[in-house]
């Protein structure tokens, strides 16, 4: 009798042993799906048509997170999709431009090529970085995140040749919203950091501050269509922006 008690015993402590183990084990991963809304501090640059040619400085997210932690420090990994607004200026508009020369009137002659969307605009979106779990009671922990990401910003860009009024010297002219020295569109990079509030329940409430580590950048250069002398180019660089954000989401 003694040792069908021992052995009872025995096997029931391996048990719940096991059982807590696989708790364990089920806390160390787990998932988020969030949805976040962040708002532009500042504008993408200092320049009004600039900022008209961009998208709209606000952004809602959605987003998976994928968390592994030990104890009370863990990493991260996120991917989403951004939605930005469209941009002010919907259609090209030739008067809120800088002209091949101050004080002299152009009118549009042609328009050679253009490009970009002028509507809503997806962006994907990543990060990955650190971050602890801070049990506040039994109901509710603080989940402080910190992380380096990147998303993808649309690129704008017109080719026309401008003609000047009363004269018969034309430009064509380039203009390009968010172009890098190499032509291509800027992929932002950027610092984030982030305090989640996860109750019990796994419902989650997030408040988000994001930092860009570079900035959208304007080209614009006029040439000479009769010897092909370039008049002018030049760029202008836009603003590192900040953006603070809300979300809410679940854990599974």
């Amino acid at each position: 009798m003694k040792k069908a008690t021992i052995l009872f015993l025995t096997i029931a402590l391996t048990q719940s042993i096991l059982a807590q183990d696989s708790v364990t084990e089920s806390k160390m991963i787990w998932l988020d799906l969030r949805i976040a809304q962040h708002i532009g501090l500042n504008s993408w640059s200092g320049a009004g048509y600039i900022n008209d040619g961009l998208p709209a400085t606000a952004l809602t997210e959605f987003r998976g997170t994928l968390n592994m932690i030990n104890s009370y420090v863990g990493v991260f990994a996120d991917m989403g999709i951004g939605i930005m607004p469209a941009p002010k200026m919907k259609t090209f508009s030739l008067d809120r431009m800088p002209m091949p020369h101050s004080g002299t009137q152009y009118y549009l002659r042609e328009m050679l090529y253009e490009s970009g969307s002028v509507k809503a605009s997806a962006h994907f979106k990543m990060t990955f970085g650190l971050f602890g779990n801070l049990p506040a009671n039994e109901n509710l922990s603080i989940m402080p995140y910190f992380g380096i990401g990147f998303i993808t910003m649309p690129q704008r860009k017109y080719d026309m040749i401008l003609k000047e009024h009363g004269s018969n010297m034309q430009y064509r002219t380039t203009y390009i919203w968010n172009q890098t020295s190499n032509d291509n569109a800027a992929t932002l990079g950027y610092l984030t950091g982030k305090l989640i509030f996860k109750h019990k329940s796994n419902f989650l409430l997030g408040l988000e501050y994001t930092w860009f580590m570079n900035t959208l950048d304007f080209y614009g250069k006029y040439t000479n269509t009769f010897n092909a002398n370039i008049e002018r180019d030049f760029r202008v660089k836009g603003n590192k922006m900040n953006m603070l954000g809300i979300s809410v989401g679940l854990s599974f």
